[in-house]
């Protein structure tokens, strides 16, 4: 058959199928069964949640950026002429019928927030040794890793209490039992953050044993192999095999872990809690983070409601630093798989 009679042969076809593409069919009413209603209601349980609980003060928050707000009658918003960035960014300007100066504290708590999501990279770095030295299948290896992530899974509070108690100046203080001084960790400024800094090195590291453990386990063994056969040592295999096989967990544990650590707030608050007058946070602020800073405004009653837009604008700051270092990492990480 030539390519004549096959075109010839196929146009009718080709006609057929285009008049019936034109043709419209009816839709089909979509009829909804039980399962189909209970499947849409387990749905939009999470949405609902996500709308109430988040977006909903979201929405608030933004709001309260520029507007008074009451907290306990949400409706009654009046536009307070930048008073909330007012108060946090400039110093010397007194937070109105209360008198007190908060940009300082605000600077203070900012470099206090930074020094202690900085640890983070020392807990990651702990994490990573203590997972290497796991693989390489000690005696005991998995009592070791219970352990390890024992302080991970414990309550907060908990964990706050157990270090209060440690560093405890009286008689019963374990460290100054074992040093045996006097001296008040949890109220001298030069010590304070420390102490804090302690308890957080502590604590996080058990999740990024774990997480450390499973990406070593996935790395291929035929690269070991190989690279030993090349004459590569154990630093050049694990510089350049184990480091880039494991740097998807690394990124994930990098940015989730100095995210949580602007976000301190419970421990720092628990470790060295409020009680010295003129200082929030401590003695000098030292044991102020950005978020207790947040939550001061918005439950101390003496001060008037523009201090909740002071507070909506601190928190819209830490969106902001956590955002921009996200988008950065995220760069750095999209540039080096391109490389």
């Amino acid at each position: 058959m030539t390519d004549e009679k096959i075109l010839s042969a196929a146009e009718p076809a080709a006609e057929a199928e285009q008049l019936h593409s034109q043709v419209r069919l009816p839709k089909k009413k979509r009829k909804w069964t039980g399962e189909a209603i209970l499947a849409l209601v387990l749905a939009l349980i999470p949405l609902i949640g996500f709308v109430v609980f988040s977006g909903f003060p979201l929405i608030i928050s933004l709001i309260a950026l520029f507007c008074d707000v009451d907290l306990y009658q949400l409706g009654n918003f009046t536009w307070n002429s930048f008073e909330g960035f007012k108060v946090v960014f400039s110093d010397g300007y007194s937070v109105p019928t209360y008198g007190l100066n908060m940009a300082p504290y605000f600077y203070k708590a900012i470099g206090i927030t930074i020094w202690v999501a900085s640890t983070q990279l020392v807990t990651l770095l702990i994490a990573l040794v203590i997972s290497v030295l796991l693989a390489t299948a000690p005696k005991g290896r998995k009592i070791f890793q219970i352990l390890y992530f024992v302080p991970y899974i414990c309550s907060t509070v908990a964990v706050s209490l157990m270090w209060r108690w440690f560093f405890n100046a009286e008689t019963s203080g374990v460290l100054n039992t074992l040093l045996g001084t006097q001296i008040r960790w949890l109220e001298e400024p030069s010590f304070m953050t420390w102490c804090i800094i302690v308890a957080i090195m502590w604590q996080a590291p058990g999740y990024g044993i774990v997480m450390y453990k499973a990406a070593l386990a996935n790395v291929d063994k035929a690269q070991y192999e190989a690279a030993s056969l090349d004459g590569a040592n154990s630093w050049q295999r694990f510089w350049y095999i184990t480091l880039p096989g494991i740097a998807p967990t690394t990124f994930f544990l990098l940015l989730s872990g100095v995210s949580a650590g602007f976000l301190t707030y419970d421990i720092a608050a628990l470790i060295i809690p409020d009680g010295w007058t003129g200082y929030i946070g401590g003695k000098e602020s030292m044991g102020l983070t950005l978020m207790r800073l947040v939550y001061w405004f918005i439950q101390n009653e003496q001060l008037t409601t523009s201090v909740v837009s002071a507070a909506s604008v601190i928190s819209w700051v830490l969106f902001a630093v956590t955002a921009t270092l996200s988008i950065i990492l995220f760069r750095r990480r999209e540039k080096s798989m391109e490389g």
